[in-house]
C-alpha cells in the first residue's frame, strides 16, 4: 500500500507515532515546534541511500504534533506556479473570464 504521508504508526510500539523527513532543514524545524510545545518525542536518524529524519511521537499528543506537521509542510512548501508574472496572468485570465460570465448572464435576462 503506498502512503503518501509523513507520518504512520510505530511498527513496534503501539502508542506512538512515527514522522519521517527527508531533508535536514524540515527535521529540525519540525524538532523546534515540538520543543516548543513540550511534547515528548524519540528522534531517530537512518542513512541508507537517503538520509532519513524519523520522530517518534506519543499518540496522546498527536493534536499537536499534527499541527506541527502542518507548519513544517507550510513553511516549506513550493508554490504551484513558481512564476509571479505567469501566476498573476492566470488569475487574471480567470477574473476577466468569470466578468464577461457574469455580463452576458446580466444581458441574457
Amino acid at each position: 500500500m503506498i502512503n503518501i504521508t509523513n507520518y504512520s504508526d510505530h511498527p513496534t510500539r503501539i502508542g506512538y507515532t512515527v514522522y519521517r523527513f527527508f531533508e535536514k532543514e524540515r527535521a529540525d524545524y519540525f524538532e523546534e515546534l515540538l520543543i516548543k510545545e513540550n511534547i515528548y518525542f524519540a528522534s531517530s536518524i537512518e542513512e541508507n541511500v537517503n538520509t532519513i529524519y524519523l520522530f517518534g511521537v506519543k499518540k496522546g499528543d498527536a493534536k499537536q504534533a499534527m499541527n506541527a506537521n502542518y507548519l513544517v509542510s507550510g513553511k516549506f512548501r513550493n508554490k504551484i506556479i513558481p512564476n509571479a508574472y505567469f501566476r498573476w496572468g492566470i488569475l487574471l485570465f480567470f477574473v476577466s473570464v468569470l466578468t464577461l460570465a457574469v455580463i452576458g448572464a446580466i444581458l441574457k435576462t
